[in-house]
This record gives C-alpha cells, sequence and structure tokens, in this order.
C-alpha cells in the first residue's frame, strides 16, 4: 500500500472519529438541558439519532466499495 493510500485512509478515520465525538458531545449538550421532555421530544431525538447513524454508515459502506473497487483496478 502507497503511502498516500494509507494517509488519506488515516484522514478519512480521524475525520469519522472527530465528527463521532462532537456528534456525542451535542447529543449530551442537548440531553442537559433542563427541560421537561415528553415522548415526543424522546422520539425525535431517538429518530434523529438512527437516521444520522443510517446516513453514516452507508457513506462509510460506499467509501469502502469504492476504495475496493478501485484498488482491485490498479492490482
Amino acid at each position: 500500500m502507497p503511502a498516500e493510500q494509507g494517509f488519506i485512509g488515516g484522514f478519512l478515520v480521524l475525520g469519522f472519529v472527530i465528527f463521532i465525538g462532537g456528534f456525542l458531545t451535542g447529543m449530551l449538550a442537548i440531553a442537559l438541558i433542563p427541560v421537561k421532555s415528553d415522548i415526543t421530544l424522546l422520539g425525535l431525538m431517538i429518530f434523529t439519532l438512527g437516521f444520522i447513524t443510517g446516513l453514516l454508515t452507508i457513506a462509510l459502506l460506499l467509501v469502502i466499495v469504492r476504495k475496493t473497487k478501485s484498488s482491485e483496478k490498479s492490482s
């Protein structure tokens, strides 16, 4: 594996980790707001968390598939 591909992979992982850390910190900040939360707000938060997690999973799978196809073509 050339150093450039290793750098790009590490950069993607680092960016993903920073994004997830920021996202979880934001969710914690929302959860700590002293507001009486009802079932609708909790449902909305759970839906949003699941939706964003699903989008991230699909995006990561697409990146992995494209990287494997491009590495197979170059071999």
